[in-house]
């Protein structure tokens, strides 16, 4: 596994929109993103469905505040109250409406002008499951023991209607033994 320092470029950003306040992280999974907020000076709220994730987490990345919760289901933050969302690679095991209903639950915890960092499965992806297994929906599929979805960069925009997409990007990045294709973007919860 290598390095991936994705946040690297948005960690001033995030400083500053937190301004001390948690940044939400949702997925964190093996806590490889949580340590490079700890690091960063944020506070951290860690966010994952799995109990052995966050257990691991907890015992290996120290600083952290821990929450299990699963992302399709209503998150459990008061409307506006949240400055920064970080979900990589955590928004894609869902169909599309249960996707929908997710990017309008991030927008409702998000305060006005708070950020979204998110990075998505790209359909390009092919090393971990694009175009395999059988096809419940576009772009959905059963693979393995679960689901995944793929997006294409309509369907991140999609995710992202209503929101001001400040950077929209398809990468291949090197987290994982094979090479990963992602989309990666940084939206802003726009004014309501």
């Amino acid at each position: 596994m290598g390095n991936d320092p994705w946040l690297d470029k948005w960690l001033a950003l995030i400083q500053r929109k937190s301004a001390g306040r948690y940044v939400v992280e949702l997925g964190c999974g093996y806590g490889w993103d949580t340590t490079i907020l700890l690091s960063a000076g944020c506070k951290v709220l860690a966010a994952d469905i799995s109990k052995e994730n966050l257990a691991k987490c907890a015992k290996s990345v120290r600083g952290a505040q821990w929450i299990q919760l699963d992302n399709s289901q209503p998150l459990p933050f008061a409307s506006r109250s949240l400055a920064v969302i970080v979900a990589s690679l955590s928004l894609h095991y869902f169909s599309w409406d249960v996707t929908m209903r997710i990017a309008s639950e991030l927008k409702r915890c998000l305060q006005a002008d708070g950020v979204l960092l998110a990075r998505f499965n790209s359909t390009h992806d092919y090393h971990y499951g694009a175009s395999s297994g059988v096809e419940i929906e576009p772009n959905f599929y059963q693979v393995e023991m679960g689901t995944k979805r793929f997006f294409d960069e309509d369907s991140v925009r999609r995710f992202l209607e209503g929101w001001g997409i400040q950077f929209l990007e398809e990468n291949v990045i090197q987290r994982y033994e094979e090479p990963k294709s992602v989309w990666e973007a940084m939206a802003v919860c726009s004014s309501r």
